[in-house]
């Protein structure tokens, strides 16, 4: 089976979920990590031979690692708030807790995910905006000036993302039409070490554009119905099986 792991307000992935069952990607599940944390039923185990578990969800769905094909992971957080807790201490401590199960069984679908978990984010690691700008210097993108404050009611120049102007996964780009060297945005996905990658851009008076932030949970929709095509492919390439 393939998945699609998001939260239930994450309308880019439900985007992305519908287009892939259009496209005919089957049998396709969409899970939410509230779903994931809420299993009636899970067994988890992980050994000098790997790691995997076997899920039963609260509608009665069985999960289990082995059966996986490929992943579109856009889990950005552990959900804790529907706990109730009677000190901050206790809220703190419940959602470190949960984030390490939550991304201990994420990493085992890591191999045929598309943005596996990392130590800085369980969708991609997340980076200041300075550590992206340098990333983006590396990749040979152009990137203003930025300023850096311990303030944080200054904006230390390239934020973190989010709209997705230009889309990156794997080898492809998708999204805003650019006139720059696209392998450029390629190389800063692969820096980043991140398969699907969000990259925000700033275009003043016809200049060329300017990177302008980055992320791994970027909106999918501006990359179009080619990027479902490609996403559909990049998927189904994912698992060990796969031609």
């Amino acid at each position: 089976m393939w998945l699609v792991l998001c939260d239930p307000a994450d309308r880019p992935a439900l985007w992305a979920y519908e287009g892939l069952r259009e496209r005919g990607l089957e049998p396709l599940e969409l899970v939410s990590p509230q779903t994931l944390l809420g299993s009636t039923r899970s067994a988890h185990r992980v050994g000098r031979l790997g790691a995997g578990f076997e899920i039963t969800l609260p509608d009665g769905r069985v999960l289990a690692s082995r059966d996986v094909d490929g992943v579109l992971n856009r889990v950005a957080a552990a959900p804790f708030g529907y706990l109730p807790f009677t000190t901050h201490a206790d809220a703190e401590y419940a959602a470190q807790e949960l984030r390490a199960l939550l991304l201990s069984l994420l990493s085992c679908l890591a191999p045929v995910a598309v943005n596996p978990p990392c130590g800085y984010g369980l969708c991609g690691a997340w980076r200041p905006a300075a550590e992206w700008a340098a990333l983006a210097i590396r990749a040979g993108l152009p990137v203003p000036p930025a300023r850096i404050s311990s303030s944080p009611d200054v904006e230390p120049g390239a934020g973190t993302g989010g709209r997705g102007d230009v889309l990156v996964l794997g080898e492809h780009v998708f999204g805003s039409p650019v006139a720059e060297d696209e392998e450029a945005y390629v190389r800063l996905a692969r820096l980043a070490g991140t398969d699907l990658l969000g990259i925000d851009l700033r275009r003043e008076d016809g200049r060329p554009a300017l990177f302008a932030g980055a992320s791994p949970l970027p909106d999918l929709r501006p990359g179009g119905e080619a990027f479902l095509d490609h996403l559909l492919k990049h998927l189904t390439g994912l698992s060990p099986g796969a031609p």
